[in-house]
């Protein structure tokens, strides 16, 4: 009796994992299409054919929905971030090796990211707080390199206004890019990475010129 009691244990608990994944899935597709406020639980429960109560069982609530896929993907980034941050090279690699992990990511999870920079703001309270406090996290991880390169005379020191410049460069990319384009992601972030890097004035264009003689 107690190995068959073990069994249906095991088999429910399966059941409400997959249950809940296709929750999750069906939550991320609305959520992006409709917009979190205009995606009611009937509609994800429709498209799940799970029933009311049953969803609010493995869910709890449509803003936990929410909270769990932006959670979901601000942890995965972080962790990734963290090791990057840690590596022993310069300070060139490190950012450079940073935006590549954050552009496969984004290209990765196209979805769910488009869901946690546009809905982001619908989260409440203690919900919202640890969001933001993540991504308040990731952004210092950034500003510490860039920082650092500073310091080290690799980089030119930077204005804070400017690194929230650079972080909307590379991340809202996810409203385009994917995994399997004609360029991969790592590709996009080294072209936009040596763009920043280089910048784009031409050193013998006209306006290098111009300023040449201004000088004279």
């Amino acid at each position: 009796m107690a190995v068959k009691a073990g069994m249906t244990s095991r088999r429910s608990n399966r059941a409400g994992v997959e249950a809940r994944q296709r929750i999750m899935e069906a939550a991320v597709r609305l959520f992006a299409e409709n917009g979190y406020h205009a995606t009611g639980i009937e509609m994800i429960s429709n498209e799940t054919q799970i029933g009311r109560g049953a969803m609010y069982h493995h869910i709890g609530s449509k803003e936990a929905l929410l909270f769990e896929i932006c959670h979901t993907r601000m942890s995965d980034l972080l962790t990734q971030s963290g090791r990057i941050v840690a590596m022993d090279t310069t300070y060139e690699e490190r950012f450079r090796e940073l935006m590549r992990s954050t552009m496969r990511n984004l290209a990765e999870h196209a979805l769910e990211w488009t869901v946690s920079f546009q809905e982001f703001k619908a989260l409440t309270g203690q919900r919202r707080a640890v969001i933001q406090d993540a991504r308040d996290r990731y952004e210092n991880m950034v500003a510490e390199i860039l920082e650092g390169g500073a310091k080290a005379g690799e980089f030119r020191p930077l204005d804070p206004l400017v690194t929230k410049g650079i972080l909307g460069h590379y991340n809202y990319s996810y409203a385009w890019i994917r995994p399997d384009g004609e360029r991969t992601p790592e590709e996009i972030a080294d072209l936009f990475t040596d763009t920043l890097l280089k910048g784009v004035l031409d050193p013998g264009g006209k306006a290098s010129a111009t300023h040449e003689s201004d000088r004279a």
